[in-house]
């Protein structure tokens, strides 16, 4: 499983309303029942740590099975019309994608190990 961070700005003049009435509407109807997803979120961007407007406007949240396999699932007909009809909101040139895996202790369930000794005093 993958996960990944889908971030962007939406293109001036576009507003967070018409934003939300697409995702709605269109994305988050379309594309959770693609192949390969297996969580989608969007999450609308509401300020920063520094108390100033966020640097982005919109995150999607994302799992995957395979990022590489999801990929070329954007690029197939069941997300045609997602695909065509988002860059009329988005600010490309803002869009990255970033995606990973979870790092996962081999532990029993439940177990809690002894905390290391680090050096630290």
């Amino acid at each position: 499983m993958h996960k990944m961070y889908v971030m962007y700005n939406l293109k001036p003049g576009v507003t967070m309303e018409q934003y939300r009435l697409w995702s709605k509407e269109i994305d988050q109807r379309i594309t959770p029942g693609q192949p390969g997803m297996i969580r989608f979120e969007i999450y609308e961007m509401l300020g920063s740590e520094t108390g100033g407007e966020p640097f982005l406007q919109i995150v999607e949240d994302i799992e995957v099975e395979d990022f590489d396999a999801w990929m070329e699932t954007t690029r197939q007909q069941g997300m045609a019309y997602v695909e065509s009809t988002l860059p009329s909101l988005i600010d490309e040139s803002s869009r990255k994608i970033m995606y990973g895996k979870r790092i996962v202790a081999d532990l029993p369930h439940g177990s809690r190990p002894p905390v290391p000794s680090l050096g630290f005093k």
